[in-house]
């Protein structure tokens, strides 16, 4: 590739790229520690409650594991901030890498799946769910989907250094 794209263009004469690009000794890392706490939060709650969900700890109710969900909501923020620095420095990494594209793809579908989670019944269903009550096979789809959408992205998000476009600009 010898032109770069319009967007691409776009994105680099942003000051948040030359932000970035300029302060890559420090500024990196440091995004990649929030990023890495972050995705801890998220996957550690979140994949802690889609667990119980599942079938995971009957014991415990899924609604008292759910109070800690905000903390992976959280979580995702932080990782939407630190995504953002990350694409903004090197968009070509990040763009032309199929394990992007694949990341994307896992977010975007963990996202519907929240819709369906908390946008129809299945979000009530659940918090009436008692200490060792098996919840209903459509609820455990949704966490199936959840987990399975979260642990994609944590993989991608490891593959992306190992699947660099060819070209760099």
């Amino acid at each position: 590739m010898d032109e770069i794209a319009p967007w691409e263009q776009f994105i680099r004469n942003t000051a948040l790229h030359h932000f970035v690009y300029l302060n890559e000794p420090w500024l990196w890392p440091t995004c990649e520690i929030i990023h890495y706490l972050g995705l801890s939060l998220l996957l550690g709650t979140v994949g802690l409650f889609d667990l119980r969900v599942l079938g995971l700890a009957k014991g415990i109710p899924p609604r008292a594991i759910h109070r800690l969900v905000p903390w992976g909501v959280g979580g995702y923020v932080l990782n939407v901030l630190t995504g953002i620095l990350f694409f903004s420095g090197h968009p070509d990494q990040y763009f032309y890498n199929n394990a992007g594209r694949l990341k994307a793809l896992f977010m975007a579908v963990a996202g519907i799946n929240i819709l369906a989670f908390y946008g129809t019944t299945v979000f009530p269903e659940m918090k009436k769910l008692a200490a060792g009550a098996d919840a209903p096979t459509r609820i455990k789809v949704i966490a199936g989907v959840s987990l399975a959408m979260w642990v994609g992205v944590l993989i991608c998000g490891r593959m992306l250094t190992w699947f660099r476009p060819p070209f760099f600009h």
